[in-house]
């Protein structure tokens, strides 16, 4: 909402600046100085052509009600500058305001995501076989936090869906087990490759025991992921494997 309130203002004031603001309040009050100072002269050769000097009290009071005219001309000038600077001042104001605001968000986003990576990197420290090279932690960030929230604490639907094809992929594999007490490793291997895929996850064709082994630390890396960022998904994800 403030991404695109920031980009309509920018686009309705794109070719106006401050300097520009200034010119146009200092111009229409020069050209109200100048249409006073106009017909000023233009009064002082009537009333000098048709009346003698002036040096009475009574005389002398007239002079008001003889400029009245240009006291008028200035005080629209002046109203209108004031219009122009209250105008145009607002929208320069708040244009500067939106900006400042979009990138202190920019910032936080930023931060969130550098947290992001240090949780990841903090978690795959603790397991042998799983490195950071099997996590695309941005385009995982993404998937958990795709509206740009920067105070977003609770993973999106669309990583908890991606999460629960991964454990329903083992909940498969090791119920075909258990019917059949056959295990089809092939299947299973490139099912779950496709599964972990769609969360960022990318895993090689391991020999089955490396395979496994490498399956059973994503699954404490996954459990530990969804228990912070997903823990209402994470209560109702259960983890079969009795196929290893």
């Amino acid at each position: 909402m403030l991404k695109k309130l920031a980009s309509s203002l920018d686009a309705a004031t794109e070719k106006i600046s401050l300097n520009q603001v200034l010119i146009s309040i200092v111009l229409i009050f020069a050209i109200s100085i100048a249409v006073a100072v106009v017909v000023t002269a233009l009064n002082i050769t009537t009333y000098a052509r048709l009346y003698s000097p002036c040096t009475t009290i009574e005389c002398l009071k007239e002079f008001p009600r003889a400029f009245g005219v240009q006291i008028r001309i200035i005080k629209f000038g002046v109203a209108s500058s004031s219009f122009v600077a209250l105008i145009f001042g607002s929208f320069l104001a708040l244009r500067s305001y939106l900006t400042a605001a979009e990138i202190g968000a920019f910032g936080n986003r930023i931060s969130h995501i550098g947290l992001f990576e240090r949780f990841i990197i903090t978690e795959l420290a603790r397991r042998r076989r799983l490195t950071p090279s099997h996590i695309d932690v941005y385009s995982l960030h993404r998937l958990m936090f795709p509206n740009e929230n920067s105070n977003s604490k609770i993973a999106s639907s669309a990583f908890v869906e991606a999460l629960s094809a991964v454990y329903n992929t083992m909940s498969r594999s090791s119920a075909a087990y258990d019917a059949t007490s056959t295990f089809y490793f092939e299947s299973h291997r490139r099912n779950m490759i496709i599964a972990l895929s769609g969360i960022c996850i990318s895993l090689d064709s391991h020999p089955r025991r490396d395979f496994l082994e490498v399956e059973e630390e994503i699954l404490g890396f996954l459990s530990v992921l969804s228990a912070v960022f997903a823990p209402s998904a994470f209560e109702g994800l259960k983890a079969e494997r009795n196929y290893k």
